[in-house]
């Protein structure tokens, strides 16, 4: 090869070379230009709390008073006659079972024959005193006449507090004797029949559990728990069967010693009804509390254990602490003195 090619292919790796230096100091001089504008601004402006949730908790709902019942003998029976099957909508009072219990026939059959002597010893008792006030009778009869009709009266109130107690009443004795000797166990509330476990033939004691359990729609009660004891706010109660404004109505006075929640108790509002037994979950809106707003995570700093944000006011930085609620995300749920029209620093912390 002659000495002017050589130089030539000396001269064309030379341009190359400048042309990459070139293109190297070029891209060095758009990167810090690139950095800059993908950077974010040092300030942000506050949010409003809006629908973001403060505090949520795991929830139940609790039957009240007549939203459910059972049928239970109040003393040993036989079941004769089943009245209902399970799906049969009773009212209250209504017969859903019959049962035979030898203690209520024994305490109608005491019942009656304590009456029985009562009026003969009263009227006996009555005539002695007259014969003896006119020295015809002994003291001593009148006496034993008297101890007679006291002994009637205490076996009188013995059988009707067991009549009482199996829900009869004294005029029911007499029926009660003369029939079958059946008694029949009433609904207690209105409702649905959901489960009848009475056998006929079967014997059964009171402690062996219900004939009949019954279901009411009513007045229901919510229990949650909560990570902290519940503020006061407008509380949600989210379930399968859709969501439901609740009331705050009492929280319990601690933690709970077994797993360190806090307990609160609602009651739905606007009529709300909502199947006892139900589970969800119950939480607290921030827009419902006052001196919430949503901050950017970076934006809290801890300052001696303390977490604080710093605003921009006037033209001035001030570092404010605050209480934080919930940070499920690159923002944070806080409670301090910051409005939605502050500017807040996302630098770090120094």
């Amino acid at each position: 090869m002659t000495a002017k090619g050589l130089g030539g292919g000396r001269r064309a790796r030379l341009l190359a070379l400048g042309a990459l230096a070139l293109l190297s100091c070029s891209r060095e001089a758009e990167a810090p230009a690139a950095a800059a504008a993908a950077a974010p601004p040092p300030w942000v402006r506050v949010k409003p709390a809006g629908a973001a949730v403060v505090l949520e908790g795991p929830a139940r709902v609790l039957a009240g008073p007549g939203t459910a019942a059972v049928v239970t003998p109040p003393l040993r029976g036989t079941v004769v006659k089943v009245r209902v099957r399970a799906g049969d909508v009773v009212a209250a009072g209504a017969p859903v079972v019959d049962v035979v219990m030898p203690e209520v026939l024994d305490a109608a059959g005491r019942f009656e024959g304590a009456q029985v002597r009562l009026e003969a010893w009263s009227a006996r008792a009555a005539q002695l005193e007259q014969l003896r006030s006119e020295g015809l009778a002994r003291a001593l009869d009148v006496s034993e006449a008297r101890a007679s009709v006291a002994e009637a009266k205490a076996d009188l109130q013995t059988a009707r507090a067991v009549l009482l107690a199996a829900g009869l009443k004294e005029s029911d004795v007499p029926a009660l004797l003369g029939g079958s000797g059946a008694v029949p166990l009433r609904a207690p509330v209105a409702g649905v029949v959901v489960e009848v476990l009475a056998t006929l033939g079967a014997s059964r004691e009171p402690s062996a559990g219900p004939l009949i359990r019954l279901a009411s729609t009513g007045a229901v009660r919510v229990e949650g728990h909560f990570a902290r004891a519940p503020p006061d706010g407008e509380w949600t109660l989210v379930t399968p069967h859709g969501r439901m404004p609740v009331a705050l109505v009492a929280r319990a006075p601690g933690a709970d010693e077994h797993d360190g929640t806090f307990a609160a108790w609602f009651e739905p509002l606007d009529g709300g009804v909502v199947p006892a037994g139900t589970l969800g979950r119950v939480s607290l809106a921030g827009e419902s509390q006052a001196g919430v707003v949503r901050v950017p995570a970076k934006a809290v700093h801890r300052v001696d254990g303390v977490p604080t944000v710093t605003v921009r006011r006037g033209g001035e930085a001030r570092v404010l602490p605050v209480q934080v609620l919930q940070c499920p995300g690159a923002e944070c749920l806080v409670r301090g003195e910051l409005e939605p029209d502050d500017d807040v620093s996302i630098e770090d912390a120094p």
